[in-house]
């Protein structure tokens, strides 16, 4: 169920918040209600996935507290056998559902036989909730999860705002909410605040993100074609799909945010205003933070520490250390965050170009420290960083224009087509609807993400996030401008919403994150 739907504003969103709060007295109650609403809303689509999801819930639950009960005992032997079964078990079957075509197409093509194969569907959001599962067993294992039952677990896990597309949580995000003694109890305050959060989300999916897709698929769908691409084109094609995965996963975010809170549950924060940032690596400090969090977490801290012991052993220099205990497990990391959003080659050389910007930057910060710095003072100083910084931001918009080409495009060969029009080698022009509607949303786009506030910075009176502390006093706009529940605060909550709900009407548009 999108959404960005009739059926969903109209009908699920509101049945589920009448049931939740009717039977709010009691928490149990108030679960069940909640657990019943996230599974229909999952099962919606299609239902022949919900098996497997209670499969994850329920294997993952036992396991976690197989975790738990030897952690107790302090028996280390139990604790990994059953951590590594777990996350064997999740990774297969991520691995299976994800990835066998893709294994099985490429072997076919370098072996050049035929293999006869029963297409695997990909279940939705399998990598989403992969993720939280092994993340709360690794927690489990470290003691930063403790015991629950059941009925806690499968509200965590399943708790349908975040279950499709995140953001990925983990225990002590969540289930502190759930235990609170005032869950499940009617506040007027989280209702009204999640509905404007909420409202924002679907007017930058429905507004900005699915009007601008018009003109995103006519680009990849000629470079499909063979077609040639020039300057303007290659850049629009860029340019364009930048701006609606930009809008259509911040709208996603800001509704996730805002749906949660409705139910009185605050999630973290997975979108702050990543166009904004000055390097790649702050970008990745704002675009899905909770996926970054979890890849450094999981799977570039334990790499890198284990990296630097083999290099302490083998006594290496400190440069060919850096390289193996930092750029390796960098390398490593972004080349599983590309395949993580699907399998194909197209996403390998995303995640392989968002390591080598990360490794490039690495070794530019490496030999800033190294070599001496003399220390200018004064107004050319401040210029000198002014300009420093400008060209770092534009270089990092370049950057992440090229990398997102090749996101898009069905294969290498297409985005190799529009990266030669961006250079200026393909000279022909392809025939592009140019028109003042674009050029406006170009404009509106380019406002919205440079100059306005995003939105838990309007919201930030309310507490927006779970970690919102953490970011309250970070980046500033150069408009600033918070809500409140005055006449002019709720004009704008109500012409946001029904903006939003009016541009419906052009089509119910999947979120992009979906199909990862």
């Amino acid at each position: 169920m999108l959404f960005n739907s009739y059926i969903f504003l109209f009908g699920f969103l509101p049945l589920s918040l009448v049931c939740f709060y009717l039977v709010g007295s009691r928490s149990s109650l108030a679960s069940v209600c909640l657990i019943i609403s996230s599974l229909a809303f999952y099962s919606y689509w299609r239902p022949i996935y919900l098996p497997l999801l209670l499969f994850s819930i329920t294997f993952n639950y036992g396991v976690g507290d197989r975790i738990q009960r030897a952690r107790e005992r302090r028996a280390e032997r139990a604790i990994t056998f059953w951590l590594l079964l777990g996350i064997g078990v999740d990774i297969a079957m991520l691995g299976w559902f994800k990835y066998a075509n893709f294994v099985v197409e490429n072997i076919s093509a370098v072996t050049g036989h035929v293999f006869e194969w029963q297409h695997v569907a990909l279940p939705l959001a399998i990598s989403f909730y992969t993720f939280q599962k092994i993340a709360y067993l690794v927690d489990s294992a470290r003691g930063d999860a403790n015991r629950m039952g059941l009925l806690e677990f499968f509200l965590f896990t399943s708790f349908f705002p975040q279950l499709i597309s995140g953001p990925i949580v983990h225990y002590k995000e969540v289930v502190p909410q759930i235990r609170a003694p005032l869950f499940g109890r009617l506040n007027w305050r989280n209702i009204i605040v999640g509905l404007v959060i909420m409202s924002i989300g679907l007017f930058k999916k429905t507004v900005l993100a699915d009007t601008i897709s018009s003109y995103v698929d006519p680009l990849y769908t000629a470079a499909e074609q063979h077609k040639s691409f020039g300057l303007m084109s290659g850049w629009l094609a860029a340019a364009t799909y930048t701006f609606q995965i930009y809008f259509d996963f911040s709208g996603y975010s800001d509704m996730a945010l805002g749906l949660a809170r409705m139910f009185g549950i605050k999630l973290p924060l997975n979108f702050h205003s990543p166009l904004r940032a000055s390097s790649i690596a702050d970008y990745w400090r704002r675009w899905h933070m909770t996926l970054r969090k979890f890849v450094y977490a999981y799977i570039f801290q334990p790499l890198s520490l284990s990296l630097n012991r083999w290099a302490a052993r083998h006594r290496l220099s400190r440069r060919s250390a850096f390289t193996v205990g930092v750029e390796i497990p960098t390398v490593v990391t972004f080349v599983i965050v590309g395949i993580w959003h699907g399998a194909g080659w197209t996403f390998f050389v995303f995640g392989l170009m968002h390591a080598v910007y990360l490794t490039l930057q690495l070794e530019a910060a490496r030999h800033k420290m190294s070599r001496k710095r003399v220390r200018k003072l004064g107004r050319e100083q401040k210029q000198d960083g002014l300009r420093r910084k400008i060209s770092a931001h534009v270089l990092t918009l370049v950057a992440i224009a090229f990398a997102n080409v090749v996101f898009r495009a069905n294969s290498v060969q297409s985005a190799w087509r529009i990266w030669m029009g961006m250079v200026g080698i393909s000279g022909d022009e392809v025939r592009m609807n140019l028109s003042w509607g674009l050029v406006f949303m170009l404009m509106a786009c380019v406002a919205v993400t440079a100059l306005f506030p995003n939105t838990q910075q309007i919201m930030r009176r309310f507490e927006p996030a779970s970690d919102w502390a953490e970011w309250r006093n970070s980046f500033p706009s150069i408009i600033q401008w918070t809500w409140r529940p005055s006449t002019l605060g709720l004009a704008f909550a109500g012409l946001t919403l029904f903006l939003g709900v009016m541009f419906v009407q052009r089509g119910q548009a999947v979120f992009l994150y979906f199909n990862f």
